[in-house]
């Protein structure tokens, strides 16, 4: 008999790479949280200032061993308005005239999968990710496009670490000029650390690089650094961390903190067969 239970498990919230593969089939999260980002830059509209997400959703599914399904966005986004240029690509909402700019957040669906291997050691697959528009590019904090990311996937592990990583191109729509896209190398790296029975750390890497030498507003440079630790306590976990941003469109520094429920994978329970002895005694007991 397969049973689903609240257990410790190996999905993370917030991770900038799934450990794809350490996971059991059938575990899944459910997590919130919330960010805050300094001096972020965001020049189709012209602004720039402090973004505060909150809340902040992630849900990841363990489809099989070696497939992790995902779906994470924020639902609130707030920009704290510090700079205006003096001519904006797009036109303004007429509300950011107050200096503060609130929309949902895109949401981001994703899949990583590494057939390749086995659970320890090397194994080897691919990314799929697509992020979808909610915010209008009027409110400033969006650029309602559809980006699509193609990556292969790598990782390394053992049972307290796991290194796992994806490189390949994010197909970017450009804002406000239909029909053009600007490709780019999209990469991620993040390495986990089991250091307690109760604490995992991590550290990694994501963003992407424009191949064009000037880049359509909207569709520039991203990337950060980011570190996080995890205290867990059976099906519940608790992350902090920081990060800082390598880009103008990443801000500079960034806090973030959430919690997670994990619901473990499939565990097998089974019962032996009776004996013939068993049947015996049973029916000399009902007898």
């Amino acid at each position: 008999m397969a049973v689903a239970m609240p257990a410790e498990g190996q999905l993370r919230r917030e991770a900038l790479v799934q450990p794809v593969g350490g996971a059991r089939s059938g575990e899944a999260l459910l997590g919130v949280g919330a960010s805050r980002t300094a001096n972020a830059d965001f020049p189709l509209a012209g602004l720039g200032g402090d973004v505060t997400a909150f809340p902040e959703f992630h849900a990841a599914w363990a489809i099989g061993p070696r497939v992790v399904f995902e779906l994470k966005g924020a639902a609130r986004k707030m920009l704290s308005i510090e700079r205006r240029d003096a001519v904006s690509s797009v036109d303004l909402d007429p509300s950011l005239a107050d200096g503060t700019s609130r929309d949902v957040g895109d949401f981001e669906l994703a899949v990583s999968f590494a057939p390749i291997g086995g659970t320890t050691g090397f194994s080897a697959g691919g990314h799929l990710a697509v992020r979808l528009p909610n915010s209008d590019e009027t409110r400033g904090i969006g650029l309602n496009t559809t980006d699509i990311t193609i990556a292969a996937l790598f990782s390394w592990g053992s049972a307290r670490w796991r290194a796992t990583g994806w490189f390949g191109v994010g197909i970017l729509e450009v804002p406000i000029e239909p029909f053009e896209q600007n490709d780019a190398f999209a990469y991620a790296f993040e390495a986990l650390w089991n250091a307690a029975p109760d604490w995992r750390l991590s550290i990694g890497t994501r963003g992407r690089t424009s191949t064009r030498r000037v880049s359509p507003l909207g569709t520039g440079d991203l990337g950060e650094f980011r570190a996080t630790v995890e205290w867990r306590r059976g099906p519940f976990a608790i992350d902090a961390g920081f990060g800082h941003g390598t880009t103008a469109l990443s801000g500079d520094w960034n806090l973030r903190a959430g919690v997670a429920w994990t619901l473990a994978g499939n565990r097998q329970a089974t019962h032996p067969p009776p004996t013939g002895t068993t049947r015996h005694h049973a029916r000399e007991e009902t007898s």
